[in-house]
């Protein structure tokens, strides 16, 4: 493991006959350009909610008037750009943490120009990262990497972030036929707002405590079902149905949730299972997701899933593709 460096790069510095600097990013004035480098730097690694998102992040920033509004509020928009002449070649975003536990930071979206790479400014935004993060006197600060970028990976261990756990995405295409399948158990019921605990006792057999810091583990985001949180769903075009398992315990072993996005045009499945379970319970938690899926559209299926072989292998079968493996690290202060 590397030692987090304590001589930040100063700035501005001199690169190349340009005046290059690192700032604090100005979301009215740099979120377009901002946006055009992250698609730029990530594009081979968008999902169909990635792609979402950026576009809803276009659509935001497009107005003027908002992104002032946003910009005066102070709203979760804020970390660092790198500028070279005047144009924003890097970006580092930084937030604070979702979960509880401790003063928390994550890191996103560390993404430079192709033409400006292997000149150390994805290290000099870390290393200002880093550095913003004990100023605010943060506990802790975290991210997540694709498992095969050896390089950004190098850099991080370098700067001393520890590998915590990972995650792994699917994807399955439109179109494709589904493959037969069995009914699922009856001992399956559909989920409401109070067993969001038992979501989150089943995540926390399933994840580490330092991973659930990095994805931000949390009992709200579990509390499925509901009148409120049907209506937020329908004015975001969105509609979602989860699942417990078994009915009638206190502890459930498997849960599933498949989302729907009508604007959009794609669906989501989350899956847990008590690692324990193996392929019984990696084929019961695909056959109640697939039940009833049939008189849905035929479009994109992206599952995010525990690090499990058996689970992976499970959606390979019905026709998902591995997209990326996650990688959560964190580096504690």
């Amino acid at each position: 493991m590397g030692v987090v460096s304590h001589r930040m790069s100063k700035i501005p510095v001199r690169s190349r006959g340009t005046v290059s600097c690192i700032r604090q990013i100005d979301p009215g004035r740099d979120m377009p350009a901002v946006l055009d480098l992250v698609e730029l730097g990530f594009r081979d690694e968008l999902d169909p909610q990635g792609w979402k998102m950026l576009h809803q992040m276009r659509r935001l920033y497009h107005s003027e008037p908002v992104s002032r509004v946003i910009s005066s509020a102070g709203l979760e928009t804020s970390g660092f750009v790198w500028v070279e002449a005047g144009n924003i070649v890097g970006n580092l975003s930084l937030r604070r943490a979702l979960v509880r536990q401790g003063r928390g930071r994550l890191i996103g979206n560390v993404v430079v120009h192709p033409d400006y790479r292997d000149r150390g400014i994805g290290r000099s935004l870390m290393e200002k990262a880093i550095e913003r993060a004990r100023q605010e006197r943060a506990d802790w600060i975290g991210l997540e990497v694709r498992q095969d970028n050896v390089v950004a990976d190098h850099l991080y261990q370098q700067l001393g972030f520890r590998p915590v756990g990972c995650t792994e995405h699917l994807i399955r295409p439109a179109d494709l036929r589904w493959p037969s399948y069995r009914p699922p158990s009856r001992d399956w019921r559909p989920s409401r707002p109070k067993d969001a605990d038992r979501w989150k006792a089943l995540a926390t057999r399933i994840y580490n405590a330092e991973q659930q810091l990095v994805l931000e583990i949390r009992t709200s985001q579990y509390a499925y079902g509901g009148l409120s949180r049907r209506l937020k769903d329908w004015l975001r075009g969105k509609r979602e149905w989860a699942w417990v398992y078994p009915s009638n315990q206190a502890e459930i072993h498997l849960a599933a949730r498949r989302e729907m996005d009508r604007r959009f045009r794609f669906y989501v499945w989350d899956m847990l299972m008590r690692p324990d379970l193996g392929e019984a319970g990696g084929d019961e938690l695909s056959v109640r997701l697939l039940a009833g899926g049939r008189r849905l559209p035929s479009w994109p299926v992206v599952a995010v899933i525990q690090d499990d072989p058996v689970l992976k292998q499970t959606l390979q079968a019905l026709g998902f593709r591995p997209h990326r493996r996650l990688q959560q690290m964190i580096l504690s202060f």
